[in-house]
């Protein structure tokens, strides 16, 4: 009999765990992240974005962005004036991510930063039968400056 209750317990448990790791978790991780970043309270940051995607060649070269009070102000070392868009911020990032989420993609994976909240690996595949559409972004040495 206790073997039964036993047996009935911890498979009760598995569903618990398992209920526990539903697709609402995963925004819940990003919020979390965000979060984490948020409090960081970091102005000025130094990151090496990668963009994987079947675009041209220029756009998969990685790009060290440097980011201060919001904006890019310098990519691979040359500064920017008005900002930039060949690179996003951390929390343009979060956007993004948030933004691609709500379109309901096919495949959708992320990595965060355990010690800063933001994304080390962003992963978009929007519909299961459109080839090469598919977004990864890799951020890499990461850098608080002054």
């Amino acid at each position: 009999m206790n073997n039964k209750i036993l047996v009935l317990v911890q498979i009760s448990l598995i569903f618990v765990g398992c209920s526990l790791s539903n697709p609402n978790q995963t925004e819940d991780v990003i919020a979390q992240n965000r979060k984490r970043w948020e409090r960081q309270k970091i102005v000025h940051y130094q990151v090496t974005q990668k963009l994987s995607c079947f675009c041209p060649p220029m756009t998969r070269e990685p790009k060290i962005i440097e980011v201060d009070q919001g904006k890019i102000i310098a990519i691979n070392g040359v500064e920017m004036e008005n900002g930039s868009k060949m690179g996003k911020t951390i929390p343009e990032f979060f956007d993004w991510i948030e933004e691609k989420k709500v379109r309901n993609p096919f495949i959708a994976e992320y990595t965060f930063n355990e010690k800063y909240g933001f994304p080390n690996m962003i992963y978009f595949n929007m519909e299961e039968d459109m080839e090469d559409e598919e977004l990864r972004y890799f951020l890499t040495d990461f850098k608080v400056l002054d």
